[in-house]
């Protein structure tokens, strides 16, 4: 597809998907009645998927709600051993799941899945699972009840929303299953449903390690902007190059790193959109870094800009932070939750419309935040395993089980999750060895 067409296209589905404004929620009743429709013609699993991805849409709270309520006295129903296809929509989503990743199932263990707290007689252990395509993949390619049964499961998303199939499964199980998300909105949706599964007020990007991370003094940064994202439509990189190519007709030529890996797109994609937009030559791109490459480009930058308009936790912004880069958010994002870890220290939304302003002023301005800081004072992984702690054991304590130790700090890089003391890992030898032994 040639640049121009693309951007066509991706402009539309942008628009469809974001900027109906009054109509989005005649949208979304749209897609709810036809969910409705699918039902009645005997596709009752497919509805309820339609559901699930129409929930994902944010298009009113009014809808929201209806989806919420259906999919409870859904859950109720199956419980009671009727069948309303939602449950045939989650076998659905492991079948699938199961054929894509069948030969591999041994290289989760002790990456994605990752034990925080060994299982010992009597008392449970705990197991973080995270990225959203391997929690299907755990329901269907081990012996998921048995696991439950030795430890409390902590998903950690690696997208927005939690009313989707691949969490929802989890509600099948008679275990406390714990969700990781500071989004109010999934907050709501969790406590509607009213199942097993609750929150812990942790995200994804809270287990950077930032012992990894090292800034530099402002004289050594040469980089005016960096962004590090996949190569893939829903990163925008138009619309952060229209705005470069802006800047550079009134007089500013930024020099400008770009960060990323193959995904929907290729770098070659990324490029030609680059050199569409007459930037091309202020532009560099960088492929498939190791975690330390990337943390020594962001030491070199200035400002980082994530322009997304839909994201799970963006590891990437702490990453800056803790270079002591401040960041730019497009405003919105998401569901529109201001996050915490974007303030007047560590950086700013900014409108569609003033990305190109925001950057100069940035730039003028770094000496004014101090993200770094912020970060190491509020959104450690220590901070944030003690959350998650603090949420397992009171459910545990509830629940009247053991609770005699608590859970080793880990971190997350995009390919795997860590501990963050390697020697940790003999601690769960026998965990390891019992969760392979559950392989089917």
């Amino acid at each position: 597809m040639s640049v121009p067409a693309f951007i066509a296209k991706a402009a539309l589905r942008e628009h469809l998907a974001h900027d109906l404004g009054p109509l989005r929620g005649a949208a979304g009743t749209s897609l709810y009645a036809a969910a409705s429709a699918m039902r009645a013609a005997g596709r009752a699993s497919d509805a309820y998927k339609l559901l699930m991805r129409t929930h994902s849409g944010n298009f009113s709270e009014a809808i929201d709600l209806r989806i919420e309520e259906e999919l409870r006295n859904a859950t109720a129903r199956e419980r009671r051993g009727d069948s309303t296809g939602l449950w045939a929509a989650y076998d659905e989503i492991i079948a699938a799941a199961v054929a894509k990743f069948r030969a591999g199932p041994t290289r989760l263990v002790g990456s994605r899945l990752l034990v925080a707290k060994a299982w010992r007689p009597g008392e449970r252990g705990v197991l973080y699972v995270d990225y959203s395509y391997v929690f299907p993949s755990l329901a269907g390619l081990f012996d998921l009840r048995a696991i439950a049964d030795r430890y409390h499961l902590v998903l950690e998303p690696s997208w927005s929303g939690v009313c989707t199939p691949e969490i929802l499964l989890y509600s099948r199980l008679d275990r406390p299953v714990f969700v990781e998300t500071i989004e109010p909105r999934d907050h709501r949706a969790l406590a509607t449903l009213d199942t097993n599964l609750t929150y812990v007020p942790v995200a994804a990007n809270y287990w950077v390690d930032y012992r990894r991370i090292e800034p530099l003094a402002d004289r050594q940064r040469d980089i005016d902007v960096i962004m590090v994202a996949a190569w893939t439509g829903i990163k925008r990189h138009w619309r952060f190059f229209r705005a470069l190519a802006a800047l550079r007709r009134r007089g500013h030529r930024l020099r400008v790193a770009l960060v990323g890996y193959r995904y929907d797109k290729t770098i070659e994609d990324i490029r030609a959109q680059a050199n569409y937009f007459g930037i091309g030559d202020q532009v560099e791109l960088f492929e498939r870094l190791s975690q330390d490459d990337v943390s020594a480009l962001l030491a070199r930058s200035k400002v980082h800009v994530l322009w997304s308009r839909r994201e799970c936790a963006n590891r990437a912004i702490i990453e800056a932070m803790l270079a002591d880069v401040p960041v730019i958010v497009r405003t919105g994002l998401t569901f529109g939750f201001k996050y915490p870890y974007i303030n007047d220290q560590t950086g700013r939304f900014v409108e569609e419309t003033a990305l190109g302003d925001a950057i100069l002023e940035m730039i003028d301005c770094r000496a004014c935040y101090a993200p770094r800081q912020w970060v190491l004072e509020h959104m450690t992984c220590q901070q944030a395993t003690a959350a998650v702690e603090a949420s397992v054991r009171a459910a545990a304590t509830k629940h009247g089980e053991m609770w005699t130790s608590g859970l080793v700090v880990k971190t997350s890089t995009l390919d795997t999750q860590k501990y963050w003391d390697e020697a940790d890992r003999d601690r769960f030898v026998d965990d390891y060895r019992f969760l392979e032994a559950s392989i089917r």
